[in-house]
C-alpha cells in the first residue's frame, strides 16, 4: 500500500538525480530517511519503503496527497510476496526504476553461544535476504528499463566483528558479498551494484553502542575523526554512488567510517 506525502525541498528538473527514479527501502529512519529526502533535493522521484507504516507518516508527512514527487509503500522487505506485489506498486508509480537504495536493516545483540536461533533468523532475514529480495525484483525492473544503480547499506561490522551481536555482523558481511555477486550478475543488463559500508552512525538502531559510556569511549578511540557520523554523511555517498557520476564504479564497498578500518 502506498500513501501520497509531502515532496521535501524538491528541486524541478534540476539536480544530480533530475529525472532518476528511485526507491529507498528503510527510508523510515537513520540512514533510509536521510537518503530518501537528499534524493528528492537533487530531482528524483522517490518510492520511500518501510515497514513501519506510522513513521514513514510521522517523518515525511502526508500534506500531498497527490504524491508528485515522493510517495511511502509499505513493505516487510523478508517477505517475498510482499517485495514483489509493494516493488510492483511502486514501479509503476514511478514509471520504471532507475536507482534502489537497500537501507532496511536491523540489529540485535547476544553473546555467541546464547543467541537464540530465532533471533539470529530475523536478523539475517531482514538484513541479508531482504536485501537480496528487493535487489532481485528491482533488477528485473531496471533490466526492463535498460539499466540503473543498486545501492547497498553495510557496515564496518562486515570486516570487523564484536562480541555483541555475531548475527549482525554475519548479515553484513554478506550484505557485501552479495553487492560484488549483484555486480558480476547484473553487469550484462547494464545495472551496476555497490555499497556503503557505514563506522559509528548516530541512528536510532545503533543507540546501543553509544549509550554504554565504556563501549561508547572504546569505540570512538578507533575513529580517526573522533566523533559519530551523521545519517546525512552516508546518504552523501549513496548519492554519488547511485548518481551517473558513479557511471564507471560497480562491485565497491565505500567505507563511510570516520577512519575505523585504517587502524585495523
Amino acid at each position: 500500500m502506498w500513501h501520497g506525502v509531502r515532496a521535501v525541498a524538491p528541486v524541478s528538473g534540476t539536480g544530480r538525480l533530475a529525472g532518476k527514479r528511485a526507491i529507498v527501502t528503510g527510508a523510515a529512519s537513520g540512514i533510509g530517511l536521510a537518503t530518501a529526502q537528499r534524493f528528492v533535493a537533487e530531482g528524483a522521484r522517490v518510492a520511500a519503503a518501510d515497514v513501519n507504516a506510522e513513521a514513514l507518516a510521522e517523518v515525511l508527512g502526508d500534506a500531498d496527497p497527490s504524491g508528485e514527487q515522493l510517495r511511502t509503500f509499505v513493505v516487510d522487505v523478508a517477505d517475498r510476496a510482499a517485495v514483489e506485489s509493494v516493488l510492483g506498486e511502486a514501479g509503476e508509480w514511478l514509471g520504471g526504476v532507475d536507482i534502489l537504495v537497500n537501507s532496511a536493516g536491523t540489529i540485535g545483540e547476544g553473546p555467541t553461544l546464547d543467541l537464540a536461533e530465532d533471533e539470529w533468523d530475523r536478523v539475517v532475514d531482514i538484513n541479508l535476504k531482504g536485501t537480496f529480495l528487493v535487489s532481485q525484483v528491482a533488477g528485473r525492473l531496471m533490466r526492463e528499463a535498460g539499466g540503473g544503480a543498486i545501492v547497498n547499506v553495510s557496515s564496518v561490522a562486515a570486516t570487523q566483528a564484536n562480541p555483541y551481536h555475531p548475527h549482525y555482523a554475519a548479515s553484513k558481511g554478506g550484505v557485501s558479498q552479495l553487492t560484488k555477486a549483484l555486480a558480476v550478475g547484473l553487469a550484462e543488463f547494464n545495472i551496476r551494484a555497490n555499497a556503503v559500508a557505514p563506522g559509528p552512525i548516530l541512528t536510532g538502531m545503533g543507540a546501543g553502542e553509544f549509550q554504554d559510556e565504556a563501549r561508547r569511549e572504546r569505540l570512538l578511540k578507533r575513529v580517526l575523526r573522533g566523533r559519530v557520523g551523521r545519517p546525512d554523511e552516508v546518504a552523501s555517498a549513496i548519492l554519488f554512488l547511485a548518481s551517473d557520476e558513479a557511471d564507471f564504479i560497480t562491485g565497491e564497498i565505500l567505507y563511510i567510517d570516520g577512519g575505523v578500518t585504517a587502524t585495523r
